[in-house]
């Protein structure tokens, strides 16, 4: 223990000295650690009331919702849109969408279902508030709305964002609403969002005001573009090049360049592209003094000169017989610029230069460093002149260069060279044959073959065979056989040969000897080929009216021979329908087009034919087809092409598909509409009941594509169509202000605007007018004012005019009879509608099916059925005309009134067997028959054949829906018998979830009749007990429509 002490003792000297200078600090770090042990000496537990709330905090952390994966890989896949909106409905309420995938849900939305994009993007964002309730949101959402050019869509969905959900507006928030005002043309919400901006003090970017440039630029607005530049120039951000080359392009189509030119100097700099822009259309304009202002500031901006500005330049100083273009000419060369073969003809051409036609020789060294060019022009431009002896004169100079001179251009100057030539090769014969083709000089041609015989080059069949198309292309059918026989004295002939003489044949109209000839090819052991048969096929259509049997005929030669039918066929046979009113020609043609396998996006032209018929013939299931291919197809349309495209969408009531081909014409191709295609959309729009739209698109574009009466004709019916006839009289007027030439198209829409509401003064007036204007009434006039006093109730006075018209040997045709019977029927004067059919058969008037359908539906109402069967059995027999599906649905609805469902249904099978099959309002008309006779399991089966909720394919096309009232019957019915639950509700979860629209007022109509009153007061509200109980279903049907139950 003394040891341990002796030893310990010196330790503890040493410790305590070392840590004496500390004991301060140590005694409060161990203070420290003794109170923390003493407050928190839970902690110290296992298991304690921290750990056990620690604990409790994460079990009840709610997990992070996900949404469902298949939406992600939808969008990967670029499924349909339909299919992406399923997905994304399946799973939006349990879990919020991310923001990445809205973009592609937003889209889908523009694409499939606009009318519910609002609604639904809005309701799921306040659904998942916390986690959507983001500007990045707002910005995505917005910007996919703008660009689709939904203005209205997106100002409904900036408002609800920011003042109902709260979520602030960002910089790039307005960038988008900039962008989307601007490209609707609407300067006022422009500058509104820019107020706002101010107001909240956020800086205008380089980036909203290149949108609001570029959106002001589509619609052709040069003012606005002008003020948005110095605005930039003002904030210090430079004016795209684009945009400045753009608002030279508008302002020439507005007559404003010279404006727009005197704007931008010293706010925005000039562009290469610009510049010759401008300088392009000056030249067109012959505006030089404008010309050299751009010129100088061009170069006072050291902008380098292209082309086109050179091009321009030497054609304005070439009108002033100015030497410059010599000075301009050497610029080009030195700066390395490719000089054009039209700028040294150009040159040459111009009478009015001395200089010029004197120094040819300076033109052309000039050209001559340019391997790539052709230069022998100059020849051509002085035989422009008159100057013959020089062309020739300097032909010698060509051939001294070592270049072989061009026989293209005059065919006289041609001639001249090569008799002048030394020598020339067969490939300079037959362009000398080919000259005269294009003169239709038969006599020039066989004597070029003669020389070409004497000059000892070896003649193959080409050059015979050019001979022989001159001889074809001037009708010359003699020496074309006679020329034939002699090619085969002197040798072999090639199926070229034999075509091009079928070709004469067949442009003669002579079928007889085409047929001999194709006969004749074949014991030669000559296989006829495509190019055979289609001319032979095209010549059968062409002849008189068409005559398909004989093209039928050729094409099952052409397919037992084992020739494949290419699109050149299908192409004529297409056309050849226009001709034909046989709907077996039209099952026979597009069952051909299915037997081909070709693509109809193969060829622009075999596109068009295709779809011009779907569209006569309403085969509404092939256009779906066809236009459902659109974008996985590799076809750049032509403007032409985008017309039919949009006429199309407008037969199947997809307008908003009419506009995604007219945004992606005008906006992402940059192509200028033509007068037809912007009247396609017009009548796209009227038929579709937005003329409100048409108006603006029309007064939009009407300084850029003159309108002409088509357009406005087409307006005029939208308003005739929904009784505006007051507006159609202002736009009559308009026509007349700008002193536009009116015709009889014009007068008899407003005529018929007028007669639609009955009001026969301004009716009066019109036809005044119109003898002012030199137009002269046609049947549809007299007819249209027949109508209008049909509308009026006066059938008599319809009457009288009938009569006068028939003295003056007016009446030559169905039209007026169809519009004085349909007078007859609405005013149930039968006596006069029986005179009227008696006097059809002794006028040997031809009934149509619109006959058809006044016919049937006056028996209706007469309940005299049989003899609506009888009709429809005999007319179209006698009169050569099938039943088209209107006249067959009237049928339906006349059997149903007259309580005869089963022979209802007779029709109805027939006109779904079609190849058109049953349009939304039969299945209307056939569903409402099955309720009015109690027989609900034969509706909802009809419900479910029509939407395809049995497994089946849907028989409605895509846009069609059953009228909302015969649903509603339906669901009332099965309420009133105790199956609301068991079959009404279930049927409405279906058609739900099959995208039919489905409102509040059906669930109306469930709860309506299975729902005492008193019960569906105490689940409702005060206010629908206070209503009584059918203000209570209303209440209880659209508050589970809106909860989502359905």
């Amino acid at each position: 223990m003394d040891t341990l002490a002796a030893i310990a003792l010196p330790v503890w000297e040493s410790v305590h000295a070392a840590l004496a200078p500390m004991w301060v600090e140590i005694c409060f770090m161990l203070c420290f650690i003794m109170g923390f042990l003493l407050l928190r000496f839970d902690l110290m537990k296992k298991g304690g009331p921290a750990v056990k709330k620690q604990k409790k905090v994460v079990d009840d952390a709610p997990a992070v919702k996900t949404f469902d994966p298949r939406l992600q890989k939808a969008v990967d896949a670029e499924a349909k849109p339909s299919a992406i909106l399923a997905i994304w409905r399946a799973g939006r309420d349990q879990a919020p969408t991310p923001v990445e995938l809205m973009r592609a849900v937003v889209q889908a939305f523009v694409d499939e279902d606009p009318d519910r994009l609002v609604t639904e993007v809005l309701e799921h964002v306040r659904s998942h508030l916390v986690a959507l309730g983001s500007s990045r949101l707002a910005v995505v959402v917005l910007d996919v709305v703008a660009r689709a050019g939904m203005v209205e869509a997106m100002t409904e969905l900036a408002r609800a964002l920011r003042h109902e959900l709260l979520i602030a507006s960002t910089l790039q928030t307005y960038e988008v609403l900039l962008g989307g005002f601007a490209t609707a043309g609407d300067e006022r919400r422009v500058a509104e969002v820019a107020a706002e901006m101010s107001a909240s003090r956020v800086r205008m970017s380089a980036r909203g005001l290149s949108l609001t440039i570029k959106g002001f630029l589509k619609n052709g607005m040069v003012t606005p573009v002008i003020q948005k530049f110095k605005e930039m120039r003002d904030l210090g951000f430079q004016v795209p090049p684009f945009a400045v080359t753009q608002l030279f392009r508008i302002a020439c189509d507005a007559h404003r360049q010279a404006e727009a030119f005197d704007a931008v100097v010293g706010v925005a700099p000039l562009g290469s592209d610009a510049v010759a822009h401008l300088l392009e259309d000056c030249a067109k304009r012959n505006d030089f003094e404008l010309a050299i202002r751009v010129e100088k500031q061009a170069r006072e901006e050291k902008v380098p000169l292209i082309v086109g500005s050179y091009d321009a330049l030497l054609k304005l100083h070439t009108v002033r017989a100015d030497s410059r273009v010599l000075e301009l000419f050497q610029e080009m060369q030195d700066g390395g610029v490719r000089i054009s073969e039209g700028l040294c003809v150009d040159a040459l051409r111009e009478r009015q230069v001395p200089a010029l036609r004197g120094g040819d020789r300076k033109v052309v060294p000039l050209t001559r460093r340019h391997d790539d060019l052709c230069v022998q022009r100059p020849d051509e431009g002085l035989a422009y002149c008159g100057m013959y002896d020089k062309a020739c004169d300097l032909y010698e100079n060509i051939l001294e260069d070592g270049l072989e001179p061009d026989s293209n251009g005059r065919t006289q100057l041609a001639a001249q060279l090569s008799y002048k030539a030394p020598k020339l090769d067969i490939q300079n014969y037959m362009s000398l044959i080919r000259a005269a083709g294009r003169d239709r000089d038969v006599d020039r041609a066989f004597d070029v073959l003669h020389r070409l015989k004497k000059s000892g080059v070896h003649i193959d069949v080409a050059a015979y065979n050019c001979v022989l198309d001159v001889c074809v292309s001037a009708g010359d059918m003699d020496r074309a056989r006679r020329l034939v026989e002699d090619m085969r004295s002197s040798g072999p002939i090639d199926i070229i040969t034999l075509n091009t003489l079928l070709k004469g044949y067949c442009a003669k109209a002579d079928l007889a000897g085409a047929r001999r000839l194709l006969a004749d090819m074949e014991r030669q052991g000559f296989r006829p080929n495509d190019v055979s048969y289609n001319c032979l096929v095209n010549a059968s259509i062409s002849a008189g009216g068409g005559n398909f049997r004989d093209a039928w005929e050729t094409i099952d030669s052409m397919e037992r021979s084992g020739v494949a039918v290419d699109h050149y066929t299908i192409s004529i046979m297409m056309k050849a329908l226009k001709k034909s009113n046989n709907s077996r020609d039209v099952s026979r043609a597009l069952s051909l087009l299915d037997r081909s396998g070709i693509d109809v996006y193969s060829d622009e032209i075999l596109l068009n034919s295709v779809l011009e018929t779907c569209i006569h013939y309403r085969e509404t299931r092939r256009l779906e087809s066809i236009l459902s291919s659109y974008h996985n197809s590799s076809i750049r349309p032509s403007v032409h092409t985008y017309g039919s495209l949009i006429k199309a969408s407008s037969t199947l009531k997809r307008l908003p598909q009419c506009w995604e081909y007219w945004h992606e014409m005008v906006e992402s191709r940059a192509m200028q509409p033509n007068e037809i295609v912007l009247g396609c959309m017009l009548d796209a729009l009227v038929t579709n009941r937005n003329i409100e739209q048409a108006v603006n698109l029309l007064a939009k574009w009407k300084t850029r594509v003159p309108p002409n009466t088509v357009m406005y004709s087409t307006i005029i019916k939208g308003f005739a169509n929904t009784h505006q006839a007051e507006r159609a009289m202002c736009m009559w007027r308009e026509m007349r202000a700008e002193k536009l030439k009116l015709n009889t198209v014009v007068y008899n829409a407003v005529i018929d605007a007028q007669a639609r509401v009955g009001a026969m003064e301004e009716v009066s007036e019109l036809v005044a007018m119109m003898q002012e204007d030199n137009v002269k009434p046609d049947i549809i006039s007299h007819s249209t004012i027949v109508k209008g006093y049909c509308v009026k109730g006066d059938v008599n006075k319809a009457f009288e005019i009938f009569r006068d018209m028939q003295k003056n040997n007016m009446v030559k045709d169905s039209i007026v009879y169809n519009t004085l019977l349909d007078g007859c029927t609405r005013n149930s004067r039968f006596d006069l509608a029986d005179v009227l059919l008696e006097d059809m058969e002794k006028c040997n008037i031809t009934p149509t099916n619109f006959t058809m359908g006044i016919l049937v539906k006056m028996y209706g109402r007469r309940k005299q059925l049989d003899r609506a069967f009888e009709a429809m059995e005999t007319l179209p027999k006698r009169h050569g005309f099938a039943p088209n599906p209107q006249v067959k649905t009237c049928l339906v609805c006349a059997c149903i009134n007259n309580n005869a469902l089963d022979r209802a249904f007779e029709v109805f099978d027939d006109l779904k067997s079609a190849g058109f099959g049953a349009d939304a309002k039969a299945y209307s008309a056939i569903i409402s028959g099955c309720v009015r006779k109690q027989q609900t399991d034969r509706a909802v089966a009809l419900v479910e054949e029509a939407y395809g909720l049995n497994g089946a394919p849907p028989q409605l096309a895509q846009g069609q829906t059953i009228e909302v009232e015969s649903l509603e019957k339906l669901l009332q019915a099965l309420s009133q018998r105790g199956q609301a639950q068991e079959v009404a509700m279930p049927l409405l979860d279906r058609l739900r979830a099959a995208k039919a629209p489905i409102s509040g007022r059906l669930y109306t109509s469930v709860l309506g009749g299975s729902m005492p009153a008193k019960e569906m007061v105490s689940s409702g509200s005060n206010a629908a007990a206070e209503s009584g109980a059918a203000t209570a279903a209303a209440a209880a049907g659209e508050t589970l429509w809106k909860s989502g139950i359905a």
